[in-house]
């Protein structure tokens, strides 16, 4: 019988145990829960007082992806246009390859599909212009280089921490295509460079037919840099299409 008592004994104190146990665990939990959110939030505050939104911007869609700025005008994809505005054609002579439409983009519209397999590019959307809403979208093309399938540098530049993530992986010798509604053109890595933010050598315009592609780097690490990594790719093939009249 006092074998008995003395394992009941046992057992309730071992629940008393468990029980206190808990009961110090959630108390320590709801003190210290409140305590690390109001730090966050007051290490946020720190930081939104003393930067500027467009520098912490990028931090906050990378932590935030599904977060993003709804168009001004939300009848279209592209705000910087009606709905209805004309498209832009033009028929061009070339001494090379004879007559061939162009169809010039409005800021902001779809111009182009990118891809380089052989680095992970796979079906990149380009947008015309590089401003910050058109980047969020996709690659931008930077509308101070020469229109696609013209002759001279195309210049298009993505983010590293979204469709341009992958461009860390091309190696000189890639293929790149990048194509549009008149025009597929197929070009050759041939030299990568580093270079400031300040340095507009790499999308100045050029005698020989390029494409260049570039984005921030900051050897694989997060965060803003003042460096920004180039593809230069050499133009192998120009293939014009029919554009229809309508």
């Amino acid at each position: 019988m006092s074998k008995k008592r003395s394992a009941s004994a046992d057992s309730n104190t071992h629940r008393h145990k468990h029980s206190s146990s808990n009961r110090v665990l959630r108390t320590i939990t709801f003190v210290l829960t409140p305590f690390l959110m109001l730090t966050i939030i007051c290490c946020l505050s720190i930081i939104l007082l003393n930067k500027p939104y467009s520098k912490i911007k990028p931090y906050a869609q990378m932590a935030f992806p599904s977060v993003s700025e709804q168009p001004e005008n939300l009848r279209t994809l592209n705000k910087y246009r009606d709905d209805d505005a004309p498209v832009i054609k033009k028929e061009v002579e070339d001494e090379k390859v004879g007559k061939h439409t162009i169809i010039y983009p409005y800021y902001g519209d779809y111009y182009a599909t990118l891809n380089c397999e052989n680095a992970g590019l796979i079906d990149v959307p380009v947008y015309a212009g590089t401003t910050d809403d058109v980047l969020q979208n996709g690659a931008g093309w930077y509308n101070g280089s020469v229109f696609i399938g013209n002759y001279g540098n195309c210049v298009i530049a993505g983010h590293n921490y979204t469709v341009f993530y992958h461009l860390f992986d091309c190696e000189i010798g890639d293929i790149v295509t990048l194509e549009t509604d008149y025009c597929k053109l197929t070009y050759e890595i041939t030299d990568s460079v580093i270079f400031e933010e300040t340095d507009t050598t790499y999308v100045q315009p050029t005698d020989d037919d390029r494409l260049t592609l570039y984005t921030c780097y900051n050897e694989n690490r997060l965060g803003l840099s003042r460096y920004r990594l180039a593809f230069i790719c050499k133009l192998t093939d120009r293939q014009w299409k029919e554009v229809s009249d309508e």
